[in-house]
């Protein structure tokens, strides 16, 4: 991907901190196991061929998942995920009970709160 989108091997190697040799043998390696030549090579750097653009399409939608993947799996262990169910017996308006409540919705918006008389989303 730091390839395409730097349009040369050098320009992504500089960027990962990589050796321009070791990245440009790793995208020679990983074209080979896909049986698809995914840049064309010229003086000036790379660009993605037609199969190419295709596996890049695809390789970022898999980059971008597994950013999603990481990013949920510190919000569990932060506990910043989940379901809060809150039981009480006065009104939700009464008291602080509702701005608490929304300000916790606001500081924590991937855990979902619930009543627990009738399991409703707050």
């Amino acid at each position: 991907m730091a390839a395409a989108d730097c349009g040369s091997v050098r320009g992504a190697a500089e960027l990962l901190r990589s050796q321009q040799s070791s990245l440009s043998r790793t995208i020679s390696e990983f074209e080979h196991h896909l049986g698809v030549p995914v840049f064309e090579r010229f003086s000036g750097g790379v660009r993605p061929t037609r199969p190419g653009c295709d596996v890049l399409r695809l390789a970022r939608t898999i980059l971008e998942e597994f950013d999603a993947l990481i990013a949920t799996a510190r919000s569990v262990h932060n506990s910043e995920t989940g379901r809060l169910s809150v039981g009480f017996c006065t009104s939700l308006s009464a008291g602080n009970l509702r701005a608490s409540l929304l300000e916790f919705k606001e500081r924590f918006p991937q855990i979902a709160l619930a009543r627990l008389n009738d399991q409703e989303h707050v």
